[in-house]
């Protein structure tokens, strides 16, 4: 019998009470801190999808956007209450449990920052939810996608069947003509942290005119 794939929604339910939660900020930090430096100080409002256990939103909550208000949202329900313990005194924090393909901000709120690190190959259609985030930017706002499971990153590529999930393989050509796509402009690829087995996180970051 063919065992039944596990949506994204329950491996992180399952990790945010197990290690896995703080093994992720752990694997991830360097290489988002590193884009966390092209990020400048705003009294705006900066988005994050896909939370994990709230080290990068309270990051800028505390840093570039601690005159301004930071949106965070996760799949996972015990994702977000893991986040919530982590930044209660933080007052400039919104998180809520959402898909975000399914999500709306306020009303009348746009992001001069969204941010994303392992979320968008969980889409059946990473198209769609990089043309939303543009869709929720404010003019010369920007996105910053992050991925380390892509088609150039051959390290990654067991992932799918490793954690019996679907996940979208992209190349750094489709990331980059999807935020074309999307009307981004001034695109930028880099690839932080290579290793000797892989090829480093992929980090692609664009414009709204």
């Amino acid at each position: 019998m063919t065992k039944r794939k596990e949506t994204a929604q329950q491996i992180f339910d399952r990790w945010a009470v197990d290690y896995h939660a703080d093994g992720m900020e752990n694997s991830h930090w360097q290489s988002v801190r590193q884009v966390f430096r092209n990020i400048p100080q705003s009294n705006g409002n900066y988005l994050e999808i896909g939370i994990g256990n709230g080290y990068g939103i309270g990051y800028m909550a505390s840093h570039q956007y601690d005159r301004g208000m930071c949106y965070g949202l996760d799949v996972s329900t015990n994702m977000v209450k893991k986040a919530q313990r982590r930044l209660k005194d933080l007052s400039n924090v919104y998180l809520e449990q959402a898909d975000f393909l399914n999500w709306e901000p306020p009303e009348n709120i746009r992001f001069s920052s969204i941010f994303s690190m392992e979320v968008f190959y969980y889409f059946s259609d990473p198209q769609t939810g990089i043309s939303r985030a543009m869709s929720f930017l404010e003019p010369e706002g920007r996105l910053f996608v992050l991925v380390n499971y892509y088609l150039e990153n051959k390290s990654t590529h067991s992932w799918p069947e490793d954690l019996n999930t679907s996940m979208t393989l992209w190349s750094e050509k489709e990331y980059k003509d999807a935020f074309v796509q999307a009307g981004l402009t001034e695109i930028q690829q880099m690839r932080i942290n290579p290793g000797p087995d892989d090829t480093g996180t992929l980090c692609t970051i664009g414009t709204k005119e």
